[in-house]
């Protein structure tokens, strides 16, 4: 686990979309979280993508922008989007990079009885909010998720995964298919995660923090949230009509960014496995054994296969770089850097 992060203590609203947000008018149903570093060409498309939807009955909802760069890049977008939006539009800046931080400075100042998350790299497509409000209401539940598809900067996958399996976040289940997260959290390619999601809060985020700061550098501050929700009893499901695009860069179509990718979602796993757990050493030793499993099966593998003789055949170079990482989470590697 990473060292414990110094909270910044408080955050800087905007005032003037801090007072458009405060405007008097119908409950809001839902909050929309958007946190944002330094893409604030993306940003635009994602908030644009989320002032165009609608809750069934014309229900309210708003949008939280959370920057967490020092500079406060996405202030002038936001304040020139919310002179132009009847959706209220509230933005909120934390200069210490560290995603729970900014992650629980949106939800504290969240009004919904649901928070919902969509990445800045991310386009909801229409009806992406009304799907994920519908199934909660409809089901009940804590927490909804739906699918992440790929929109390639080059126009088309990478030839080392040409039908984008390790782009695309899909997990197949049926109209509310509840999730079963210590059955299987992650299908071939991304894992669960907060980048199309939706919370109620009255169940999920009903503490000070709900995010856990020591897991905010890059070290798998959701994964470690869902694993707790998931002891406490709280419950999942699958919202396959609430679609969302990811725009991926070239940079990240690289084979060696997946590769470290997929390490790092592992060591996700492995950590907030063992910090969950009720005797962490007999579940560290058991993360551990595993890891050196996925190793060995998968060097066999890559061996009998002949993968090492095809670039474009990733499968077990894959699973090797997933079992390395079981056994290097007490080293995590944190946010892998990119271009802005």
């Amino acid at each position: 686990m990473t060292a414990a992060v110094k909270r910044s203590g408080k955050a800087h609203p905007s005032k003037a979309n801090q007072s458009k947000a405060n405007q008097p008018g119908g409950a809001i149903e839902v909050s929309i979280v958007v946190l944002s570093y330094d893409r604030i060409a993306l940003l635009e498309r994602t908030l644009r993508s989320c002032l165009t939807q609608h809750l069934p009955g014309n229900a309210a909802f708003e949008l939280i922008v959370a920057d967490n760069h020092a500079d406060r890049l996405a202030a002038g977008l936001v304040e020139r989007l919310a002179a132009e939006s009847a959706v209220p539009i509230c933005y909120l800046a934390d200069p210490v990079r560290n995603v729970s931080i900014v992650r629980n400075v949106g939800i504290a100042a969240a009004r919904g009885r649901y928070v919902a998350f969509i990445d800045d790299d991310e386009a909801a497509e229409p009806g992406w909010l009304a799907g994920l409000y519908a199934c909660l209401e409809r089901t009940g539940t804590d927490a909804a998720f739906g699918p992440k598809l790929p929109e390639f900067e080059t126009g088309q996958p990478p030839d080392w995964d040409p039908e984008a399996q390790f782009y695309t976040c899909d997990f197949g289940l049926p109209e509310d298919g509840e999730i079963i997260l210590f059955g299987r959290l992650r299908k071939r390619g991304k894992g669960l995660g907060t980048g199309n999601s939706m919370f109620r809060v009255a169940t999920c985020f009903n503490e000070p923090e709900p995010f856990n700061v020591d897991f905010g550098n890059g070290n798998g501050e959701d994964t470690q949230l869902f694993f707790r929700l998931m002891k406490a009893g709280r419950r999942f499901v699958w919202c396959p009509s609430a679609r969302v695009v990811e725009f991926i860069q070239a940079e990240r179509m690289r084979f060696a960014y997946m590769r470290t990718r997929m390490k790092r979602g592992s060591q996700h796993y492995a950590v907030s496995r063992v910090a969950t757990s009720r005797n962490r050493t007999i579940t560290a030793a058991k993360v551990a054994l595993l890891g050196m499993a996925q190793i060995a099966v998968h060097a066999a593998l890559y061996v009998a296969t002949g993968e090492f003789l095809t670039p474009a055949r990733v499968v077990n170079r894959i699973g090797m770089a997933k079992g390395l990482g079981k056994l290097t989470y007490s080293k995590p590697i944190g946010f892998i850097k990119e271009t802005a």
